[in-house]
């Protein structure tokens, strides 16, 4: 009689931990996914603006001919 009370409460317990336990699972997986996502975003806008940083820096070349042109992309790759 005790042990099947016990278990009763047991199983009761588990039952309303489970929602709350369920419900802590989804919010720490939206946080993971949001930081992955700024993280991969920050990354792309880094990417950008170091691509813009090189394109600054050769700028000033003269491309006047076909040869100069692919001079350039063999070389730098801009």
């Amino acid at each position: 009689m005790l042990f099947s009370k016990i278990k009763s409460y047991a199983i009761g317990a588990l039952a309303l931990a489970l929602p709350i336990i369920y419900v802590m699972g989804q919010v720490k997986g939206r946080a993971k996914e949001k930081t992955k996502v700024l993280e991969d975003e920050l990354e792309a806008q880094t990417k950008a603006s170091d691509f813009y940083k090189n394109m600054a820096a050769h700028e000033n070349d003269t491309l006047t001919d076909r040869k100069s042109v692919t001079d350039r992309l063999r070389n730098n790759g801009l």
